[in-house]
């Protein structure tokens, strides 16, 4: 059975991920300083740009797929606390709060990569898709309904 189920707790794993102790970043190449503690992206993967320009279409694409496959994780509006939240240790990542601390190409490389509950979505979602997920975790601290 993998259906949403499994896709929407691949995405929650991805971000919740950002808040999972520093072994499991270390198990994905992140042994700099300061960086336990806190899921980042290898250096080269965080400086990667965003191709998919963050217009209303690709914007509504990637609000499409947040709520089909993260929604149940993160929460309607990213911020942690979707009805399968409650289950997950750590607790998926706020989304709203923390987007504004990562690079695109860091947001982009967890959410296709994923860590511990957080599935790699890389095999279900094409590269576009992914960036279009990211313009869309971008304009969360923008909603406020």
């Amino acid at each position: 059975m993998r259906g949403l189920t499994t896709h929407s707790m691949i995405l929650a794993g991805l971000l919740l991920a950002a808040t999972v102790p520093g072994h499991q970043a270390q198990a994905h190449g992140q042994h700099a300083a300061g960086m336990e503690g806190h899921w980042m992206a290898p250096p080269q993967q965080a400086k990667r740009h965003n191709p998919v320009p963050p217009t209303p279409a690709s914007t509504a694409r990637g609000e499409a797929l947040f709520q089909a496959h993260c929604a149940s994780c993160h929460g309607v509006k990213g911020e942690g606390d979707g009805p399968a939240a409650a289950g997950l240790s750590p607790r998926p990542a706020n989304l709203k709060e923390m987007s504004a601390h990562h690079s695109d190409g860091d947001l982009a490389w967890k959410i296709a990569t994923g860590r511990g509950a957080m599935p790699a979505w890389k095999g279900n979602l094409k590269l576009k898709q992914i960036w279009d997920v990211v313009n869309f975790i971008r304009r969360l601290a923008d909603i406020s309904h």
